[in-house]
């Protein structure tokens, strides 16, 4: 499931932020670089990311599609109960992807984790 900001928001919101003039703030320079690092991980990891999860959902669903396509079938699944919200393989499939997304996002957090 793609979430915001994206890797190219995050890209395009340091460019517009980042002062030409020098001026910018060693904390506002901090801030501008660990949201190039998520953006430069999330360029990096979301596809096999996205990959893995849509694997396992074409699993869980018993049918193609894409990431998004298959997000859509699994919420609509779960509100209908044809998948149970206790099903071990959502369970692993949702925390699977929890962890994909922290690695992203936090990835001193994931690797405490586990």
């Amino acid at each position: 499931m793609i979430t915001h900001p994206t890797a190219q928001e995050l890209v395009a919101g340091v460019a517009q932020w980042l002062p030409v003039d020098g001026s910018a703030s060693v904390f506002g320079l901090r801030v501008a670089r660990n949201a190039l690092e998520i953006a430069a991980r999330d360029m990096a990891m979301s596809p096999a990311a996205d990959a893995r999860a849509i694997e396992r959902m074409r699993a869980l669903l018993n049918r193609d599609g894409t990431r998004n396509e298959l997000d859509e079938a699994l919420v609509a699944a779960i509100r209908s109960g044809t998948i149970a919200p206790d099903e071990p393989a959502l369970v692993a499939h949702l925390k699977a992807t929890a962890l994909d997304t922290i690695a992203i996002d936090q990835p001193k957090y994931a690797h405490a984790l586990g």
